[in-house]
């Protein structure tokens, strides 16, 4: 019997520099079929441009994948929600998730510590279609 494990971290640290950033409250990931469910939320954001959604398969070299507009012209706390629905060729894998954080006034980036791990469950079909595209990049 295969189990669908996943990972499942909470966060509750504060990135803060001196030209801005975010307090963040909750960064978790969840998965799905076809898909991973990244949610963070922050209760303060600061000179913000957004986030840079970053994954990776082995845990240590990480691509962006997505970048997320913040919030900024809201007050209080902020929840973010990014479906991945590219992990079509992860079947049986892990995927792992952090963010980088863009800001505004000179566009310096800092990139949080905490790792999400996702293991989604994939079908066959879209785990085969995967495969063939790869084979043509």
């Amino acid at each position: 019997m295969k189990r669908n494990v996943f990972l499942l971290f909470f966060l509750a640290l504060s990135v803060n520099t001196g030209f801005g950033g975010a307090v963040f409250k909750e960064f978790t990931g969840e998965p799905g079929f076809n898909q991973a469910k990244l949610k963070w939320v922050v209760s303060a954001e600061s000179d913000l441009k957004g986030y840079h959604v970053l994954r990776s398969f082995d845990g240590s070299h990480f691509q962006e994948i997505a970048f997320v507009e913040a919030k900024s012209e809201e007050s209080g706390e902020k929840t973010y929600i990014y479906i991945d629905r590219t992990v079509f060729k992860t079947s049986g894998r892990t995927c792992y998730y952090k963010l980088r954080l863009a800001i505004s006034s000179d566009g310096t980036t800092t990139e949080l510590d905490q790792v999400v791990a996702v293991s989604p469950k994939i079908s066959a079909a879209r785990h085969t279609w995967g495969s063939i595209k790869a084979m043509f990049r």
